[in-house]
């Protein structure tokens, strides 16, 4: 029997109500919120997704403080307690363009210098390749690449390695549950580089939370030690410590 870590970090979630394809109201985010924290989830990343042609970035921040804002209204009026505390970040979508970003540092993970990256759904080419680690280089903030087994779909396995060598990546806790995708998610895992799962729930439905199944799964095949792992690299991301 092994005990769970203090701390149960999803570190992917789209749960600020009307911000993005998350949840259109703060009555699904608070039941997606119980949900997490029936799952045993403490720490839930607010991920939503921020694409730099659509807006500046100091328009999405005041959109996310908003709907956080009034998320935690909600939740105060509704004396919902038994609920993760929400660690504000973004799921920034690269482009060239993104290193130049004046407020990138902004878009960071609660007060760390970690940000959530998501490739472009298109084949990863080596101009991709490189141009994100020179963005991974440039020393302002700390890439982690968000469900990094995904673009699998655009990229074979070594370019999936080659991008593991540049940042540590999250991994979605779905991948583990899928069949066709776990044996590549076990392997990734394997390597050591990937520092985080989420559960990327975006409503109760179709893309309800399911962390504690993978959490299950992940410790049945893997063993708990590497959920501990997960738990500890989230935590001390969350710290802005080194990993």
């Amino acid at each position: 029997m092994h005990n769970l870590p203090d701390s149960i970090i999803d570190f992917h979630t789209h749960i600020l109500p009307a911000l993005d394809d998350g949840p259109a109201d703060c009555r699904t985010a608070s039941q997606m919120l119980v949900k997490l924290y029936e799952q045993g989830v403490t720490h839930a990343v607010a991920s939503s997704h921020f694409y730099k042609f659509e807006e500046s970035a100091e328009e999405f921040i005041k959109r996310r403080d908003k709907a956080y804002n009034e998320l935690c209204t909600y939740l105060a009026a509704e004396r919902m307690t038994h609920v993760p505390e929400i660690i504000l970040g973004a799921e920034v979508y690269f482009t060239d363009e993104l290193i130049n970003e004046p407020d990138l540092e902004r878009l960071c993970i609660g007060s760390t210098s970690y940000i959530l990256i998501e490739l472009p759904y298109t084949r990863l080419t080596k101009g991709i390749t490189d141009s994100f680690r020179e963005f991974a280089a440039c020393g302002r903030v700390k890439p982690i690449l968000a469900h990094l087994e995904r673009y699998a779909a655009y990229a074979d396995e070594e370019t999936l390695f080659e991008l593991l060598g540049i940042a540590p990546a999250q991994m979605n806790c779905e991948s583990i549950l899928s069949v066709p995708a776990c044996r590549l998610a076990a392997r990734l895992l394997k390597s050591g580089r990937v520092a985080a799962i989420g559960s990327d729930c975006h409503n109760m439905s179709s893309r309800a939370p399911v962390f504690s199944e993978a959490r299950k799964k992940l410790s049945r095949k893997l063993g708990a030690s590497v959920f501990g792992g997960l738990m500890a690299s989230s935590e001390a991301i969350l710290s802005n410590k080194e990993i």
